[in-house]
């Protein structure tokens, strides 16, 4: 598929944005189909957060600590560790495909409930 950036209006607060390749291209590796989003960077962040599982896919994990990350469909990283996942740790390697729920910690932000997700 060929990207391109496009520039977009925001239907909250009217300003034009950038629907920029790299998104576009994460939707992909994600397994999604890259829609164009209706909100800027700067509204997609105060709009309230999505309940329930989101898609992801494993940017690393390391056995021997227990824990890893997980690139999300905004393009930021989130923790999770070993305890939070359901399944053979064995079967988490980079790109893995993996669905997750978000909770809030004294440390930030955590992935809990990662499950693996069919590709």
């Amino acid at each position: 598929m060929t990207y391109r950036d496009e520039l977009l209006t925001c239907k909250r607060c009217g300003k034009q944005f950038v629907y920029r390749v790299e998104e576009q291209r994460l939707a992909a590796e994600m397994g999604l189909e890259p829609e164009k989003p209706e909100f800027c960077p700067a509204c997609r962040e105060t709009i309230e957060p999505q309940t329930g599982p989101r898609p992801g896919v494993v940017k690393w994990y390391r056995d021997d600590k227990h824990f890893g990350f997980i690139k999300q469909e905004n393009g930021h990283d989130i923790f999770f560790h070993r305890s939070n996942f359901e399944g053979d740790v064995s079967l988490l390697t980079e790109e893995t495909p993996v669905w997750y729920e978000v909770v809030e910690t004294d440390r930030g932000p955590q992935a809990v409930n990662v499950r693996l997700r069919e590709s």
